[in-house]
C-alpha cells in the first residue's frame, strides 16, 4: 500500500472477506476430494469493498447490529483472520479485547496468564514483572488471580482482559464489546481509562451496541450493515441514522439517507421555525410544524436559569392515518453525549386525550427547569402509542437547542428542590 499519510495508523482499502458454508461436514470433503472440482459450498461475504482510515490518537466507534461484520473486521486489523482481498496497513503496537478470554489459556491461572499475553506481545518476564501490579490494582480480583482462569465470571474475565491490554503499553487499544460484562463501577473506571489513554495518543477503536457511549467518548464513528461500511463521520450524525434504523420506522436503508440535507423550514400561522435537526424520522415524516420555548418571564429564547419555570409549545398536524385513541405528543431533553435526562409525554398526563375534529393540535409543557448550566438539546416525537413500545409518526432529534445559566457556582446535573435540615445536639 503506498501514498500513505505519516499520521495514519490504520488504512483498510477494499476489504473484503468471504467465508465458505457448508451444509454437513461431509460436504468440505466431497469439494476438497472432486476431481471434478465441484462447487459443494456457498459464499457468505462478511466484509464488502471496506475501506477507511484511522489517524494516530483518534477514538473510532464501530456500530452496526449483530452479524454485521465489525469482529470480523477487528479480527482482520490484529491479524487473527486473513482478508479474502484488499489492503490492510497497521502501525503500531496493538493491545485487543476481542472476546471474553480470547488469547487466555482456560487451564492457567489468572497470574499466568498474564505472562503469557506478555509473551505473546514480545516483552519479556522481567518487563511483565514490573507491569503485573498495576495489572492487578486495575483487576481487583483478589487471590482469584491464583486461580484457573476457567473458573472466573465473565465479568472477572473483562476485568483481567482490560487490566492486561491497557498496562501494556498499547499504541492502539481495540475493544470488541468486552465491557458489556462489567458492573458499572468497572465500566466507569474503564471509561475513565480511555480518557488517560488518549490524552497519551492511543488510537482506540471501539466496538459497541450502545451510542451514547461513542457519542461520549468517540472522535467519529463508523457505521457497518451486512458487511457494508454505510456511513463514517461526525458521531452524532451517524449514530442518529443507525437509531434510526434500528428504530424500525425506516421501510429500507435507502430511506435513512434520503434526508442528508438536514435543514428544513416550515411556516404555519405565521410561526417559522428553523428545524436545523440532527436526525428526522417517522411514518409521517414532517407533522410536527413548529416548537417554541418561553421563559418565565413569557419571552421566547433560547437561554434559561436555573429553577426557573418554563414553557414548551409543540404544533402538529394530523393525517387520516393517524388513530387519536393512542396518540401522544412527547419531547425530552438531552445533554451534549446523547443522555436522556428529562422525558414526557401526553401518555403519562391522567385525563389527557386528543378529541377528535381537529386537523392540528397545540401542546404545552410547563415545568420548572432543574438543569444546572450547559447546553441541551431538546427532542420531539408524536407517538402511535397503540402498543407498549411506541411507533413514531414523526421524531426529531435535535428540534431546538438552548442553554442554561446560573447565578449560583453549582454542581451536578440536576439542582432539585430538596428541604435541609440542620439539627444541632
Amino acid at each position: 500500500m503506498t501514498n500513505i499519510n505519516k499520521d495514519v495508523v490504520i488504512s483498510v482499502n477494499n476489504l473484503s472477506k468471504v467465508y465458505k458454508l457448508y451444509n454437513t461436514p461431509k460436504e468440505r470433503l466431497k469439494e476438497a476430494l472432486s476431481l471434478t472440482r465441484k462447487v459443494y459450498h456457498r459464499d457468505f461475504h462478511a466484509l464488502k469493498k471496506v475501506s477507511f482510515e484511522i489517524k494516530r490518537g483518534e477514538t473510532i466507534g464501530i456500530i452496526g447490529k449483530n452479524g454485521s461484520g465489525k469482529s470480523t473486521l477487528l479480527k482482520i486489523l490484529t491479524g487473527v483472520l486473513s482478508p479474502t482481498d484488499g489492503e490492510v496497513f497497521v502501525k503500531g503496537k496493538i493491545a485487543a479485547l476481542l472476546e471474553l478470554g480470547a488469547g487466555f489459556n482456560p487451564e492457567y491461572t489468572g497470574m499466568e496468564n498474564i505472562f503469557l499475553q506478555g509473551t505473546i506481545l514480545g516483552f519479556t518476564k522481567e518487563q511483565m514483572e514490573n507491569k503485573v501490579d498495576a495489572i492487578l490494582d486495575f483487576a481487583e480480583i483478589g487471590d482469584y488471580i491464583h486461580q484457573p482462569v476457567r473458573t472466573y465470571s465473565s465479568g472477572m474475565f473483562a476485568r483481567l482482559a482490560f487490566a492486561v491490554a491497557i498496562n501494556v503499553e498499547p499504541e492502539i487499544l481495540i475493544v470488541d464489546e468486552a465491557l458489556a460484562v462489567g458492573d458499572v463501577r468497572f465500566q466507569t473506571k474503564c471509561f475513565k481509562k480511555f480518557d488517560d489513554l488518549k490524552e497519551l495518543g492511543v488510537t482506540i477503536l471501539f466496538v459497541t451496541h450502545d451510542v451514547f457511549s461513542v457519542r461520549n467518548m468517540c472522535d467519529r464513528a463508523i457505521w457497518i450493515n451486512q458487511g457494508e461500511l454505510l456511513i463514517e463521520g461526525d458521531t452524532s450524525l451517524v449514530t442518529a441514522k443507525y437509531m434510526e434504523y434500528m428504530n424500525g420506522e425506516t421501510l429500507s436503508l435507502e430511506n435513512v439517507f434520503d434526508d442528508l440535507d438536514l435543514d428544513e423550514k416550515v411556516a404555519i400561522d405565521n410561526k417559522v421555525t428553523e428545524f436545523n435537526f440532527i436526525n428526522r424520522w417517522g411514518k409521517e415524516h414532517g407533522i410536527i410544524k413548529y416548537v417554541e420555548m418561553y421563559n418565565s418571564k413569557g419571552k421566547k429564547t433560547e437561554v434559561f436559569e436555573t429553577g426557573e419555570k418554563i414553557k414548551i409549545v409543540v404544533g402538529f398536524s394530523i393525517t387520516n392515518n393517524i388513530n387519536l385513541d393512542y396518540l401522544s405528543a412527547a419531547f425530552s431533553i438531552k445533554n451534549k453525549l446523547g443522555l436522556d435526562l428529562i422525558v414526557s409525554t401526553t401518555k403519562d398526563f391522567k385525563g389527557t386525550k386528543f378529541k377528535p375534529g381537529h386537523d392540528f393540535y397545540e401542546v404545552i409543557f410547563e415545568f420548572l427547569l432543574p438543569l444546572n448550566a450547559e447546553e441541551y438539546i431538546l427532542n420531539l416525537a408524536i407517538e402511535d402509542r397503540k402498543n407498549t413500545s411506541p411507533e413514531y409518526y414523526d421524531y426529531i432529534e435535535g428540534a431546538a437547542y438552548f442553554r442554561v445559566i446560573s447565578k449560583d457556582y453549582l454542581f451536578g446535573i440536576f439542582v432539585p428542590e430538596i428541604d435541609k435540615m440542620i439539627i444541632g445536639k
